[in-house]
Order: structure tokens, then sequence, then C-alpha cells
């Protein structure tokens, strides 16, 4: 080989290198939308109706909040979702003449696979304020598809409820999609609902919600290693 044409193979492989490297950031610059429980960043005050979204998110309805566990006031009592930090309080009130709802949106979601299935999984709690009248649930929208979770019963005033998991498969249409997530109320009357924690990836692989029902893939490894025993065994005794 020449060195003209070894240079020529160098340089190609470079290309190819930098080009896997750069669809990896891409992935990556997805996943790490969500980092921190996917609302962090916000510096103002958590302990009041502050009408804010934290940076990557714009408000597209309503006036959501930033809160934490800390925040208390007007009687909300919350814990600390499985991921800690901040998160996106909404509120629903889909039975007023004018259905009234909160919705954030992350714009620009981008190195997606058009036709790959994608989850998306979360944790979502609700609260009794002294402006709590019902219980709720989080529509999310992901590109053209919407999905609804599961209903929240209103708790008794005071009550911390603890954060469920939430887990949604959506299917990519473009390369790059939006993600909204828009409060409603289950009965009409006020409701004040939270959603923290997301993930979105290939299904099955949040590591803070592993599915319980699907085997991880050490356990696979160990069945198949397993069969593999077993068929050299029955060989081996024909």
């Amino acid at each position: 080989m020449t060195t003209s044409s070894r240079y020529k193979n160098t340089i190609a492989a470079v290309a190819v290198a930098s080009m896997s490297l750069l669809s990896t950031n891409a992935s990556a610059a997805l996943l790490d939308a969500f980092a921190n429980g996917g609302f962090e960043g916000y510096t103002g005050n958590t302990n009041s109706f502050n009408s804010a979204t934290p940076p990557g998110w714009t408000t597209t309805a309503g006036t959501p909040d930033v809160f934490n566990a800390s925040t208390t006031f007007s009687g909300f009592a919350w814990k600390s979702s499985s991921t800690g930090g901040d998160f996106l309080h909404g509120i629903g009130w889909d039975g007023r003449s004018s259905p009234y709802v909160e919705s954030a949106l992350q714009v620009g979601l981008t190195g997606l696979d058009i036709g790959k299935q994608y989850e998306i999984s979360f944790e979502q709690s609700i609260s009794n304020s002294v402006f709590s009248e019902a219980g709720g649930y989080w529509e999310v929208i992901f590109g053209t598809e919407s999905h609804n979770s599961d209903d929240m019963l209103l708790p008794a005033s005071g009550v911390a409820v603890d954060w469920t998991w939430q887990t949604m498969i959506f299917t990519a249409t473009s390369e790059i999609q939006t993600l909204e997530v828009v409060a409603h109320s289950t009965l009409g009357p006020r409701a004040d609902i939270g959603i923290d924690s997301f993930f979105l990836g290939d299904p099955g692989t949040n590591p803070n919600n592993p599915p319980s029902d699907v085997p991880l893939p050490s356990t696979l490894a160990l069945v198949g290693l397993g069969l593999l025993l077993a068929g050299r065994r029955r060989r081996k005794a024909q």
C-alpha cells in the first residue's frame, strides 16, 4: 500500500469515527435534556406560585411553577421524587366553562430515529392545598402522539403523596420532536399535580425504574448459559 493510500484510509477512518461521535453526542444531548430529574436549574423562590419553568422549558398555557419537597405554602405537602430536586407543578381545571390547564414545552429534542419506539417515563404526584378540589393526571405529548397518565385521587389535606412511576411508549415520526406536559383535573374542579424524573430512551432501560416483568440482560445471559450447558450434557449422554 502506498503512503498516499495509507493517508487516505486514515482520513476515512477519522471521518467515520467523527460521524459516530457526533451521532453519540446527539443521543447524549437528547437524554441530557432530562438529567437531574428533568426540571433543575431554577434559582428563584420555590415556596410560592412563581409562574416559572426551568431552563430549556417554555410555558405554553397557564402559569406552571417550579416546586420541590420544601414547598409548603398555602397548605401544600410534597415528598421528594426518587431523583429529588425540583419538579414542575401544574393546575388542571377542566370543568370550568373555559377549561384551564397549565403546560410546559421542551423544544427541539434531536437525534431521534424515525419509526423507532421510545420510552418516556416519569414520576407523578398530587397535593391538596387550600385551593385544591379534585384529582388529576398529566397528558404527555411527544411530536404528534399523546398519552394520558393514570388518574390520581385528591389526598387528605396536609398529606404528602408518594410519587408513582408512569411509563409511556411513543413512536418517533421525525428526527426532531417537541415534548409537552399538560396538567388536567379528573372531576372538573381544580387539581394541583406534580411531574418529575423524566427518562427518554429505549423501552425498558430506565435505570431509575427498571421494568419488574422484563429480565435484566445479566439474567438473560445466565439463562442462555444454562441452556447451552444443558444442551452439551444432553449430547454427551446420547
